[in-house]
């Protein structure tokens, strides 16, 4: 019998929900990847305070480590209504986040999409007290990613780019800044969560999450491992362009630690560059960047299925094939008023580069 390609985007793996039943099934695949354990449970949307105590409490044992992020997550201590329940689909994109594509492959061909299954949906528990019933999640993504190398490419360089942003703007802050900084994130809260999110027992969590912050390091950390993405850049750089240090230093060109190159053209160690700067090319890059993979579209071109009758869609090209309703509306947000058709659906397609 055939097998299957590989797949990143993984819409063809089983969402049938796991348990701690599920546990030592789970274990035994990915047991070779413990050494990973960290960027699998960020990947599972782990609670960054739970993923502090599993490395507390395994003192350096990385088995032990894998063996409790499973153990939580099958327990569905995370945010799973947000993120979605633990199924098969979620392994694969984890252990591929953990370094061993071939692997994910090998799990996502074991465990393909059962008959009535819908790849890309997911089902909700209802709320309610004794509610069994599920709540279909409609799909935010087109049935087929696409084949583009280049266009995968610049994906990854923007990323790498946003991550050199925030690096740079950890540097342009000394310790000072840091009640300020979290001042102005703490009162406003709007840019981190969605509408969905925005309720004041979550704006309450998040407000002590920042509260208990003593670095700037931690601070910009946790906003660039949480609340932030390379589309979901607001939160920082409204932080930035609020609180600028020196807003005039790019006029004082007698001082050389504003001058990036020395009089004989050699790169300046002494020069911090200033944070808006980097955020300020970052902005233009990404826009760049729709102009290219933001079109508007026959929705049967895609084989979208529900889309409105009569109406072309808006089709938005990304990386990953786990982005969730929550995502889909920060990436609206950040899309250009010019680029977008706001009376039109947004739909997600996964770039893949071969």
């Amino acid at each position: 019998m055939a097998t299957k390609g590989p797949s990143e985007a993984f819409v063809s793996v089983c969402d049938r929900e796991l348990g701690i039943d599920d546990f030592y099934d789970v274990y035994d695949k990915i047991e070779s990847l413990s050494a990973r354990w960290k960027p699998i449970a960020i990947s599972l949307h782990m609670k960054l305070d739970t993923i502090s105590k599993i490395r507390a409490n395994a003192n350096g044992d990385t088995t032990a480590c894998l063996q409790e992020v499973l153990e939580c997550w099958l327990k569905k201590d995370y945010d799973y209504e947000r993120h979605g329940v633990p199924c098969w689909r979620r392994v694969c994109v984890a252990v591929k986040k953990g370094g061993d594509s071939a692997l994910a492959d090998e799990i996502a061909q074991e465990h393909p999409v059962t008959e009535g299954t819908t790849p890309h949906t997911r089902t909700t528990r209802a709320r309610g007290a004794g509610s069994t019933a599920s709540i279909p999640t409609p799909s935010i993504y087109v049935p087929q990613a696409i084949t583009n190398f280049e266009l995968h490419r610049e994906l990854s360089e923007i990323q790498d780019q946003f991550a050199e942003a925030v690096q740079k703007t950890i540097k342009y802050y000394s310790k000072e800044w840091l009640p300020d900084l979290i001042d102005y994130i703490t009162t406003h809260i709007t840019t981190l969560l969605s509408p969905h999110e925005n309720t004041p027992d979550k704006t309450q969590a998040v407000r002590k999450e920042f509260k208990n912050i003593t670095t700037i390091e931690e601070l910009f950390g946790l906003l660039q491992d949480k609340y932030t993405s390379w589309f979901k850049h607001e939160p920082i750089t409204k932080l930035i362009y609020e609180n600028d240090t020196n807003p005039y230093s790019d006029y004082e060109d007698e001082n050389e630690f504003n001058k990036e190159f020395d009089e004989y053209g050699f790169p300046n160690p002494d020069y911090v560059e200033k944070a808006p700067s980097s955020w300020y090319r970052y902005k233009e890059r990404l826009h760049k960047y729709f102009e290219k993979c933001v079109t508007v579209a026959d929705s049967a071109l895609y084989g979208i299925t529900d889309a409105p009758p009569g109406k072309p869609v808006i089709i938005a090209k990304v990386d990953r094939g786990d982005y969730n309703q929550n995502d889909l509306y920060f990436l609206r947000k950040a899309i250009p008023r010019g680029l977008d058709k706001p009376d039109l659906k947004l739909y997600l397609c996964q770039v893949l580069p071969n």
